[in-house]
Parts: C-alpha cells; sequence; structure tokens
C-alpha cells in the first residue's frame, strides 16, 4: 500500500476465480419500462434539465438532488384488440433544489413534469403521457447552509465531497452479463419498431448459470391492443424466446434455455398483458435506486453498492462521481494495459475533503502471470490520476449526451475519457487536423464543413495502427487508404469520418456494417452506437477482424461471415447501415431492413469508371429517398463468400 497525494492506493491481484470458472453465476436487468428503471430515468433526467438550465442562466450549475423518485402504480383492464387505464399511474418527484437565484425563479415544477411527460412519451411507445400518468413535484428548496457551500465550491472550482460514501467498478461483463445486458437492449431496440409494437419495453431479465448451462428467465410486457387473440400472444412468446437464445448465442458457446412469462397460463388466459407495456399500469411501484447499478445490470456476485447515481448533481456528489470514475477506471485499466484481464475498482470518499482525493482507492486487478503485477504498478497509478483528474469534466460530458449511467460501457461507445493515450499521438493529432481541413474542402459537395465532436473524438481515440498490417503500422495515421490484403484497403481516415457522420449515430442505435475488413470502420461506429452488426465475406479478415476488435475491449461488436448484399435480416431492422464497399446498385435487402427515421451511407458504382457516395433515407412513413455526396473509390462490393 502506498502513499499518492495524501490517499491510499492500494493495487493488490485477484485472488479469487474468474467468474467465468465459478460453479454459479447470477445477473439482472430491469428495462427501461420497469417501474424502478422509470424512477431512476426521470430522476436523472431531471437533474441534468435543472443542471442544463442553471447553466444557461446563471453560467454554472446550482446545488441540487433530485434522486427521490417514487412510482405508485395504476390500474387497467388489458384485452385483445384493446383495452383501458383504469386509474392513472402517480409519479412524486422529491429532492432539493436551488429554486430562486440573482431575483430569478426557476420553474422547477414545470420542469418536472415536462421532462417527466417526454421522457415517457420517447421511451415507452404504447403509453400516453397525458392521459395515464399524473406527475408531482415535491421538490423542496435546499437548506440554507448546504446551498451557500456549493456556491463556495462553485466559485472556488473546488468541489468537496458531499459525503462519506463508495463506488465501486469492474471490467469487463462476463458472458452471462453480456447475454443479460445485450438480450435486453436488444428487444427493447425491437420494441420501438412497428413490426414488434406488441413488445413493451416492461422486460426484465434474469440469468442464471448453473456449471456449464445458461438459463434466461425473461418477463416481457404484451401489449393487448396489438394482438388479434391467445394464438397470437402464444406466437409473440415463442419468437421472444427464440429472439433471446439467438442473441446469446453471439456471446456464448455454453448451452442457453430461454423462458418467457413463466406464470403464464395460456389455457385460462391468465398472461401478462397490458395497456401501456409496463406493470406500472397494474399497481407494480417503483423507486429509483432499487433497479440497475451505475452499469446498467444487478450482479450480486460481484463488487456492489448499494449507492445509486440517478438524480444526483453531476459535479460534488460522490455517490454519482465515485460509481462512474470506478467504472471507467476499471475498464481503461483492461482495455489499456496488456496482461490485465480483469480489474475491479473501490474508491471511499471522505466528506468534507476534495472530490479528486479519495481516502481510499483500492485496485484488483487479474493477470496471467502474478509476478507481472510489480511492472504494471505505475502504468496502473498513471491510469488512475488520469480518471481522478478527469472526474470535475464528468458533468460535461453527461450534460451533452456523451456518457450516461444504466448502460455499458458509460460512454456512448467505448471511449473513456482521455483515452487518447498511449503510441502516436503526435500522428493521431496530425490525421485529425488533416481530416478537419478535407472537410472544409469538400463542403460544396458534402455540406459539412466539420464534423460532429463525437466523430472527431472516434477518430482520435481508434488506435488505426493496430488495425493495418505491421509493415504499415508507421503510416497508419496518413490520411489516405491502406492496403490489408486479400485485395481490401482500409479507407482512409476523412472517408471513414465522412460516413460515420453522414449515418449521424447517437448512443442508442443498432447499426449494420457490410465489410469488416480490417475492423477499423466499425471500431469508429461502435465507439457510438450501442450495437454494431458488421459482416464480412472473406473468412481470413473476419477471423483476425473478430479477434482485434475482441482484445480491444469492443463488447458492443456482433460479427459474421456472409454475404452483406443481403444484410442480417435475424437482428434488423437498424437504425444506420454503412457500406464500406461499392455496389452496382444500392441492395433492396439493405433498404428493407432499414429502420423507419433510420439512413443508409453506401458507395454505388454508376459506370464504369466512376463511383458516387450517396445517402439514402428512410422517413417515418416509410418512404425512401437518396442523395449523391460526392465522388469516390472503393472496392466492389462481392456478392459470394471467399472460399
Amino acid at each position: 500500500m502506498g502513499c499518492l497525494n495524501q490517499m491510499q492506493l492500494n493495487i493488490r491481484q485477484i485472488a479469487y476465480p474468474a467468474l467465468d470458472h465459478q460453479p454459479v453465476e447470477i445477473v439482472e436487468r430491469k428495462g427501461r419500462g420497469h417501474p424502478d428503471s422509470i424512477c431512476d430515468a426521470l430522476a436523472e433526467g431531471l437533474s441534468l434539465a435543472l443542471a442544463r438550465f442553471y447553466r444557461e442562466h446563471f453560467e454554472s450549475i446550482l446545488h441540487h438532488n433530485v434522486d427521490k423518485v417514487l412510482l405508485s402504480g395504476g390500474s387497467a383492464q388489458p384485452s385483445f384488440g384493446g383495452g383501458a387505464v383504469v386509474e392513472p399511474i402517480d409519479l412524486y418527484l422529491a429532492g432539493r433544489a436551488v429554486q430562486e437565484f440573482q431575483g430569478t425563479r426557476i420553474p422547477l415544477e414545470k420542469l418536472a413534469v415536462d421532462v417527466s411527460r417526454d421522457w415517457l412519451r420517447s421511451h415507452l411507445h404504447a403509453l400516453d403521457p397525458d392521459k395515464h400518468v399524473r406527475v408531482h413535484c415535491l421538490i423542496r428548496s435546499g437548506s440554507p447552509d448546504l446551498v451557500a457551500l456549493f456556491g463556495r465550491q462553485r466559485e472556488t472550482g473546488t468541489w468537496l465531497a458531499n459525503d462519506t460514501s463508495c463506488g465501486v467498478g469492474f471490467a469487463p461483463f462476463t458472458e452471462l452479463e453480456q447475454i443479460v445486458y445485450r438480450v435486453e437492449r436488444h428487444f427493447n431496440r425491437v420494441a420501438r419498431k412497428t413490426a414488434q409494437r406488441a413488445v413493451g419495453e416492461d422486460i426484465k431479465v434474469m440469468g442464471v448459470r448453473c456449471g456449464g448451462a445458461i438459463h434466461l428467465t425473461i418477463a416481457v410486457a404484451l401489449i393487448g391492443r396489438f394482438l388479434g387473440g391467445i394464438e397470437d400472444y402464444a406466437r409473440q412468446k415463442a419468437g421472444l424466446a427464440e429472439r433471446a437464445a439467438q442473441s446469446a448465442r453471439c456471446f456464448t458457446d455454453r448451452e442457453v434455455s430461454v423462458d418467457v412469462n413463466v406464470a403464464d397460463d395460456l389455457a385460462r388466459q391468465q398472461i401478462y398483458l397490458t395497456v401501456t407495456g409496463t406493470s406500472a399500469e397494474a399497481g407494480d411501484d417503483g423507486e429509483a435506486g432499487r433497479g440497475n447499478r451505475a452499469n446498467g445490470l444487478i450482479t450480486p456476485y460481484r463488487l456492489m453498492t448499494l449507492e445509486s447515481v440517478a438524480g444526483k448533481n453531476p459535479v460534488s456528489h460522490v455517490g454519482k462521481l465515485y460509481n462512474l470514475a470506478a467504472g471507467l477506471m476499471a475498464d481503461a485499466l483492461v482495455r489499456l494495459l496488456p496482461g490485465v484481464t480483469e480489474a475491479g475498482v473501490v474508491l471511499v470518499s471522505q466528506i468534507g475533503q476534495p472530490i479528486a482525493t479519495p481516502q481510499l482507492i483500492d485496485v484488483q486487478v487479474r493477470t496471467a502471470d502474478a509476478r507481472a503485477l510489480n511492472d504494471l504498478r505505475g502504468p496502473i497509478d498513471d491510469i488512475v490520476q488520469q480518471q481522478l483528474a478527469n472526474l470535475g469534466d464528468l458533468w460535461k460530458a453527461l450534460l451533452d449526451g456523451r456518457m450516461g449511467s444504466d448502460r455499458w460501457p458509460f460512454r456512448c461507445g467505448n471511449l473513456t475519457l482521455k483515452s487518447c493515450q498511449g503510441e502516436y499521438l503526435r500522428e493521431r493529432e496530425e490525421m485529425v487536423r488533416g481530416i478537419e481541413v478535407e472537410a472544409r474542402d469538400t463542403e460544396t459537395w458534402t455540406g459539412r464543413s466539420r464534423f460532429a465532436p463525437a466523430v472527431m473524438e472516434a477518430m482520435r481515440c481508434v488506435p488505426r495502427h493496430r488495425f493495418v498490417p505491421p509493415s504499415e503500422e508507421a503510416v497508419a495515421y496518413i490520411n489516405g487508404p491502406l492496403a490489408i490484403g486479400h485485395g481490401q484497403t482500409i479507407s482512409q481516415p476523412y472517408m471513414v469520418a465522412l460516413m460515420t457522420d453522414l449515418a449521424e449515430i447517437d448512443g442508442d442505435d443498432a447499426v449494420l456494417e457490410v465489410g469488416t475488413g480490417s475492423g477499423y470502420q466499425a471500431a469508429v461506429l461502435a465507439e457510438l452506437a450501442s450495437e454494431l452488426y458488421t459482416i464480412e465475406r472473406v473468412p481470413a479478415l473476419a477471423e483476425a477482424a473478430g479477434r482485434r476488435l475482441r482484445a480491444l475491449g469492443y463488447g458492443n461488436v456482433q460479427s459474421r461471415l456472409g454475404d452483406g448484399y443481403e444484410g442480417w435480416r435475424e437482428q434488423a431492422p437498424f437504425d444506420a447501415i454503412v457500406v464500406t464497399a461499392a455496389a452496382g446498385e444500392v441492395p433492396p435487402p439493405l433498404v428493407a431492413q432499414l429502420s423507419r427515421g433510420g439512413r443508409m451511407v453506401i458507395p454505388v458504382n454508376q459506370g464504369a469508371y466512376s463511383q458516387e457516395l450517396k445517402l439514402i433515407v428512410k422517413d417515418q412513413a416509410g418512404r425512401v429517398s437518396e442523395r449523391s455526396i460526392l465522388p469516390v473509390a472503393f472496392v466492389p462490393l462481392k456478392r459470394s463468400v471467399e472460399r
């Protein structure tokens, strides 16, 4: 144990067997429509809305903690083809917040009601927040002493821990953790699509691994007005079970079995049927802090804390900041340090002390050789220090949506704060500057003089030298294409950035890439998307790219060998599709697999010697339009899988 800026930093080898090798593992995730998840989402949404309001009007974030939300369930009469909510759901938002500052009254109640109804309208497709929900704002002003203390800290820029508390984080996810997390995310992505309107957002997945077998018990609120009868309900159940099993098998070779809505009695029509897609309509209550932990899972066999993050202010509340920081540290240790296969971090605060100076940091790592730990102490120390230095910037990432809790990784992809460390720093910055110059030069064609900050951050942080042959590593960051073998190339960085920017990906999107190649474009897309599905026709490239992406920690990527022209029907629809080879036409199967509101970026061969990059957009009514962006040169999109 050593001393680090008056902190105790303890670095040790993980002594217990890896969880994947233990005889039993249990993992749970409550989906976005679960009453507890609703409470967490509304608490966090109100905190962020308050923080944005304070900054817009007063140029700084004022004191608030709005982490107390209670949901009192309503009453409903569901039925096939219809149904009605008899008694609305009641939502009670409580906590403390500055309500008046510098003579300006903050419209706290309006903010609370608007934020709640907007979130419900956007995330629960069958619930009408104006008819089915009553919102009660019980937020009061903070105590004068706490408000004054918060104000003094804001003026000095030195934030002090508001509590003696702890935060925990671990990485990477086990197979079961990946499965439970991804199955719920997949179902709730599909639930927003027209083809799956009967699937409500109240989805709970309980995963149990006993020995070598995995069993998933899934509760899914099905919506009566989109179902024709009991046979239709039974078909939906069977289809969901099969989809869950397919999704699970992408992450494991173990035996997987699935049960959906096991309490049903189909013969008596005693089934999990709802009007709104959430059990909150029928007396199931909820409360903030009772659901998923910061990383989106409930993991009783892991490091865990009961400290929740939702609704707590993002600048000084250690209950939020330390859970996020511990997760970022653990993720960075595994992703950035060769030889570290697992990490767990515990941060302990001391009330009144600077938040960047915890009283204890306990870092546990697993390495293949315990003797290697001594050589890793310096790099581990560096990563810990870096993340502590970033604590003061976490609020910025939370407010602009680049980071959030109840998802993993916390970033809108795999980016960790200031993760652009390591090799080729100068070359990376030169590459980014070259992209910025070319973006301005091509504005006449593209209509974009600059690309989104998140896209440029991904370009800066993805280690391009890891995606080229060793002989090309020294020139990996030159703004041009490079050969990767098998007649294929890794695209010019500018083109990767342009295509990614045109796709307009956000953190909840599922994206299809056609043409994995070395995996570089896949890595950039995976930094921004929730789920990335990528197809490659050359077995050697597909295998190498898969290994490379896994080694770099891209747990949100699924790959397959196949004909990209046909897409990936089982995982469709997709919010965005990016094709990295030139097709003779826009493939109809890909257009069909594009979601309403989705965008496809694809090079199309317009003749023997010319290609055009096209943007295909499908609007909410299902109408498809296309626009030519600029002339390009890509390898051809071939149909057959190489043998």
